[in-house]
């Protein structure tokens, strides 16, 4: 049996397009509420156990446009009145509690005047001291983790330097050498003994790896956890008495087929004894719900509201657990609940693998005791006990995913970048994939560092753009939002590789039709707008864009075109599906008048951008965030289903996306250059196929020429190579499709 001690409530009221909420908690016993007072959602929720007091809580409250850091105490079956714990409202990201014996501490990251600070409060005897600055002044700390031993605080986070990260701990050392160190963890063992555990991504292999160490009482080498033959990221420790040193991390393996590039997770472990690692290999697999079968048909996969990359130790009655989550069923909805899973260490092996908990989401367990926190398709978080007796096998031996094999990317690519003359000016083309989520999206995986080393040093494009849902199921809180705008800042470098800022305006219509846009800036200072904060007003997400000098592209096959100055381009394709197959839209739109351009993107939830199944390809005198921005606005963009397809597509010597006026005659002329053999070009003027050209190499040059009478008209091009591009469901396509679309001229003829 499993008991429900508490359930700490989320009910939202949608209201005409706006959101109010209220946090009841209702205890199993008595039903009794409260914290009505307190309007705010509930995110990152932390806690640990205080000997003899009980449990301690901390949670990030979400209240339009900004939080607060909010605590409670759960002694026996009763909880207490909510604390505020942050000096005021304010820009929040992720609480840690850490208990002592008879104390505790907080610790977060705020974000004030540009700058992301760690701070915390400690907890002696009930009551709560004043807020204290824990990172220096004036430099980017993120991330916190936080250990209590021997009556003192030690707490670590990720500390930006010029260039990259390091781990920093709260007695102002820099533990780690970097170049790119993220996610610390520490623990401390019975004899006060505290270690600190991190990844560190190296760019040479493209690769993660978990170090360690000892920080106190002196402070020993870095030493390497994982064994390096894979990427290993997310570190968990535990410190399990005579057992030693208990760590877990996820791996990561690049797999393909079909044409279709994924990854193979999988959760590792080692153990420290006597001084020396002890590696597990493989002890979870996770490929349940995140890797979609293949054999004998691909099978769509929709996404999770829990989070199932976080491995999880706890210790119970003297044996190592180690949990995880995943989606209750493979090939379930987003809206399916998921399972807590775990494996019990002997002392010698590792037990089989059983479900613990099953219709809950987004699993917290403590260290020290199966007390988890666990919460419903709301924000309805429950505290509850595991009954480690009442479990039920997982079959995974029977689980198997043919037709997957390992790849090393990056692959080969072209050696050297095209380049265009337009207006008397030389430009470069560079790749971007323009749309991708991290897990900052509910339904979607990956960190936002993981994503943007993949895009640039495994996919090797130029530029992506993080996008994370305004509102999906939950609202995107501030810190969040702001946490994932602090990555692609620190990881863009101008003239080599780019992270854009912006996010996705998520709302569906009166009709129940979607109206997506994509809002992408040139500062990282970006604003947001969330459609169910603002009665899903359209003109204002439009008004907001442009003040900020942002830009706007559509989504999926089914959207209203705005005609605003930020409404800048079509998305033709993207790891959903090839929206131009079906063209009455966009060529209803684009003789209608819609001044657009073309684009495709991954829209990626599979944690691999510019190997999704869409690429755009920009024109710019230079790679920088501005000049990304004038390409989408000027529509100096062409799209692709994933292949590096380059085009040069001209209208009466006018580039492609242009708007120009002939008289008479108009000659189109194009150049393509394929990683493969063109099978064909075709010309298409107001919704009609005017002109097929054969190919039969891997590059093409030609012109037509024609006489369309008077009036206002459109063309593009779309050029076929050898391959196939196959409508697979879901967000799962092809790396490298076989087509490419240049961006509509609108010509008007005298």
């Amino acid at each position: 049996m499993r008991i429900h001690l508490a359930i700490l409530m989320l009910w939202p009221v949608f209201c005409a397009g706006q959101v109010t909420v209220s946090s009841p908690l209702y205890l199993a016993h008595d039903h009794a509420r409260f914290a009505q007072d307190r309007p705010a959602a509930v995110y990152q929720p932390s806690f640990a156990a205080v000997p003899g007091r009980g449990l301690v809580f901390a949670w990030t409250a979400y209240d339009r446009g900004s939080e607060r850091i909010l605590s409670a105490e759960l002694t026996g079956a009763r909880m207490s009145p909510v604390r505020q714990l942050s000096a005021g409202a304010g820009t929040y990201y992720q609480p840690v509690i850490a208990a002592g014996r008879e104390e505790a501490w907080a610790v977060w990251s705020r974000l004030a005047g540009g700058v992301w600070t760690v701070a915390g409060r400690h907890q002696s005897r009930g009551q709560w001291q004043p807020v204290v600055g824990l990172s220096p002044a004036g430099v980017n700390a993120t991330r916190p983790a936080a250990v209590a031993a021997g009556g003192r605080l030690f707490a670590a986070w990720e500390q930006q330097l010029e260039r990259g990260s390091r781990i920093a701990m709260s007695d102002g050392a820099i533990v780690s050498n970097g170049p790119y160190d993220y996610r610390p963890a520490l623990v401390a063992d019975e004899r006060g003994t505290v270690w600190v555990f991190w990844d560190s991504y190296s760019p040479g292999d493209r690769r993660y790896r978990v170090l360690a160490r000892r920080v106190h009482p002196d402070r020993g080498p870095i030493e390497a956890v994982s064994d390096g033959s894979v990427s290993a990221l997310k570190p968990v420790a535990l410190s399990a008495g005579p057992a030693g040193l208990a760590v877990a991390w996820i791996s990561r393996r690049d797999v393909e087929a079909l044409g279709i590039l994924d990854q193979w997770y999988t959760i590792q472990a080692a153990r420290l004894v006597n001084g020396k690692w002890e590696r597990f290999g493989d002890v979870a697999d996770l490929r349940h719900g995140l890797l979609p079968r293949v054999e004998p048909r691909v099978g769509a996969l929709t996404g999770y509201q829990g989070e199932r990359l976080r491995p999880m130790l706890s210790l119970v009655n003297g044996s190592v657990w180690l949990l995880w989550e995943r989606k209750l069923m493979h090939s379930g909805g987003t809206e399916t609940f998921g399972q807590l899973c775990g494996r019990r260490f002997d002392g010698a092996k590792w037990q089989e693998p059983v479900s613990l908990h099953e219709g809950l989401l987004d699993y917290r367990v403590a260290a020290d005791r199966f007390t988890a926190v666990a919460k419903g398709m709301l924000q309805d978080y429950r505290v509850f006990e595991i009954d480690a007796s009442q479990t039920k096998s997982l079959a995974v031996a029977s689980e198997t995913w043919p037709g997957w094999r390992a790849v090393d990317l990056p692959k080969a690519l072209p050696e050297s970048r095209r380049s265009a003359v337009i207006d008397g000016a030389e430009f470069q083309l560079y790749w971007a994939d323009l749309h991708v989520h991290s897990g900052l999206t509910p339904d979607a995986e990956g960190e936002p560092d993981e994503l943007i080393h993949f895009a640039r040093d495994a996919a090797r494009i130029d530029a992506v753009v993080i996008q994370e849902n305004d509102f999906y199921s939950r609202m995107l809180t501030e810190g969040e939002y702001r946490m994932g705008l602090h990555y692609s800042r620190l990881l863009s470098e101008p003239g080599k590789f780019l992270a854009l800022a912006g996010f996705e305006w998520t709302h569906r219509q009166d009709d129940n039709r979607p109206n997506h846009r994509t809002a992408i800036f040139p500062s990282y200072d970006a604003p947001i707008v969330r459609h169910a904060e603002n009665n899903a007003n359209f003109g204002e997400l439009c008004d907001v864009v442009e003040a900020a000098g942002g830009v706007m592209n559509t989504q999926h096959e089914v959207y209203r075109w705005s005609g605003r100055a930020c409404d800048a381009n079509i998305e033709v394709a993207s790891g959903w599906r090839v929206f131009i197959r079906n063209p009455e839209k966009i060529h209803g739109d684009l003789s209608a008048g819609a001044r657009a351009g073309f684009v495709a993107t991954s829209d990626g939830h599979r944690r691999n951008p510019g190997t999704g199944g869409g690429l755009t390809g920009l024109y710019l005198r230079a790679l920088t965030n501005t000049e990304v921005i004038e390409a989408l606005r000027e529509h100096r963009v062409f799209a692709t289903n994933g292949s590096r397809i380059a085009l040069d597509a001209r209208a009466n010597g006018t580039f492609m996306g242009q708007a120009l006026r002939a008289k008479g005659r108009v000659e189109l002329a194009l150049k393509v250059w394929a990683p493969k053999q063109i099978v064909r070009a075709v010309l298409i003027r107001d919704g009609a196929e005017i002109h097929i050209a054969k190919g039969g190499a891997n590059q093409l040059s030609l012109t037509h020429s024609d006489a369309p009478g008077r009036g206002s008209h459109w063309y593009y091009w779309r050029v076929e190579i050898e391959g196939e591009s196959p409508d697979y469901p879901g967000n799962i396509k092809v790396a490298e499709g076989n087509l490419a679309w240049s961006s509509p001229h609108r010509v008007t003829v005298e």
